[in-house]
């Protein structure tokens, strides 16, 4: 199996994402410089790709303010852009140099359909005077427009693809899975036994896939739609510490033989059963609309969990599949850590796995542990979950208020804050007051005068008139 490349975006949603900041439509100066952020967390790492680093450098370029206000900021603006051309042009041909004779860059440019124009004007930029800034400009922009057509398109276009062949293995896989289990059911009902009737056949076929099939991809598949019974009375009960029998019958010859041919089957079963039983937690589940999905829900996940959890001690124990020691180390310690939330059923499973281990055993935490809440019996009579996830019809009351209590405060600091104002604004004015902010003449007794501040006397000729205008 190829090894997946590596690669700095988490995921090929945020790679389109980076498409869109920079060549959507509706890209705007604000989209870019976010785009700029991003590639330059991306270029931090030795996985990232060439054109990203090139990339980065030409759209940084061209987001710098443009024309330029001065003779000394088009100076800077047109060796910038000279730089970022022959870096551009350089960063694409210099992978190509591999011969033990340098080829002349233009044909090696040619042979990536670089246009003309831009190795001329590298070869100009770096030889000769700078070339004029609006060429140095186009130049720029044709650079953004080859690595948009030639790197970043086909990179989201081998992504989508990619991912495409990614739902045809889990689907293929699925299907897989569902055949055999319709074959092989039909057969322990029938009590068939030989593999020379027609089901036999069928069975020596889908082993024959199974030969070429993903073994990972398989044995996601048989965790996510084989090995819990659809109904939940055909699963194990709380009591029970195995899975049913006819699941048994059903998938024991199944997995035996997916390990005969990859080896590694029994390791990715171990994680792929502890990761869907801490997966399915209650507490990670969607909010139900009523009580009753709650209660509906919490008795599903319960079920579902513990067959899950019945597979996993059938397999640590089972002569049928080997696991290492040091697949269940890892194992007990992922369900450990999960073990301080309120999930009875992962109790269960890891008092059920590390009995008889030398892993700290469930007892030994109780006391380190939460209380569990209590159950919740199903309508049928089959266990449920004590989930923690019980919805209380009975809220607490809310403490009473006394309303004209609250009304007479809330009136006390109106008129408080009233009082304050009209302090700081002052009370309406007296036919006294107003009076004494007429005008007055220069030869009024001194007493009056004294009632003014400091420095300031009433003009004699005193008119009213708009600011701005000649009294």
């Amino acid at each position: 199996m190829r090894p997946p490349r590596r690669v700095p975006w988490a995921s090929k949603a945020e790679l389109a994402e980076l498409y869109d900041l920079i060549f959507s439509p509706s890209a705007t100066d604000d989209t870019r410089h976010a785009a700029l952020s991003r590639m330059a967390v991306y270029i931090s790492s030795p996985s990232c790709p060439a054109f990203v680093h090139l990339l980065h450098t030409l759209v940084g370029a061209l987001a710098l303010p443009y024309p330029p206000r001065a003779a000394h900021d088009a100076g800077v603006l047109r060796m910038t852009y000279a730089m970022a051309v022959v870096r551009f042009v350089n960063g694409m041909v210099d992978p190509l140099q591999t011969g033990p004779y340098a080829r002349p860059i233009s044909h090696l440019a040619a042979s990536l359909g670089m246009p003309p124009s831009l190795v001329a004007l590298r070869h100009r930029a770096t030889h000769e005077d700078l070339p004029p800034l609006p060429l140095l400009r186009r130049a720029m922009e044709q650079a953004v427009d080859y690595l948009h057509r030639n790197s970043f398109l086909p990179l989201l276009s081998s992504s989508a693809a990619a991912s495409s062949s990614g739902w045809d293995r889990r689907a293929r896989a699925e299907g897989l899975v569902n055949r055999w289990k319709k074959v092989v059911k039909a057969r322990v009902r029938a009590r068939e036994v030989g593999l020379e009737n027609e089901s036999g056949q069928a069975m020596r076929r889908l082993k024959r896939e199974l030969e070429g099939a993903d073994a990972e991809e398989v044995v996601e598949a048989v965790v996510r739609v084989g090995l819990v019974p659809v109904g939940r009375k055909k699963r194990p009960g709380k009591a029970a510490t195995a899975p049913p029998q006819e699941s048994l019958l059903v998938w024991t010859p199944f997995l035996a033989h997916l390990a005969e041919v990859h080896p590694s089957v029994p390791s990715v079963l171990c994680e792929q059963l502890v990761s869907a039983i801490l997966d399915t937690a209650p507490r990670l589940a969607p909010p139900a609309e009523t009580a009753d999905d709650a209660a509906e829900q919490r008795r599903e996940l319960a079920s579902y969990r513990w067959t899950l959890g019945t597979w996993l001690f059938w397999l640590w124990n089972g002569d049928a599949l080997q696991v290492t020691d040091d697949d269940k180390t890892a194992a007990v310690r992922l369900l450990a850590r999960e073990l301080f939330h309120d999930d009875d059923v992962l109790r269960r499973v890891y008092g059920l796995v590390t009995e008889g281990t030398d892993a700290p055993s469930l007892d030994s935490l109780v006391e380190l542990l939460p209380a569990p809440a209590a159950d919740v019996d199903d309508d049928d009579g089959s266990d449920a979950e004590i989930g923690g996830l019980e919805v209380d019809d009975d809220d607490a009351p809310e403490p009473e208020v006394d309303i004209e209590a609250s009304l007479a405060a809330m009136e006390a600091n109106v008129r408080a804050l009233e009082h304050k104002v009209s302090r700081r604004k002052g009370a309406p004015l007296t036919a006294a007051q107003l009076a004494s902010r007429r005008p007055v003449a220069a030869t009024e007794s001194d007493s009056t005068a004294a009632e003014l501040a400091p420095g300031w006397r009433h003009a004699e000729g005193w008119k009213p008139c708009p600011i701005g205008m000649w009294a």
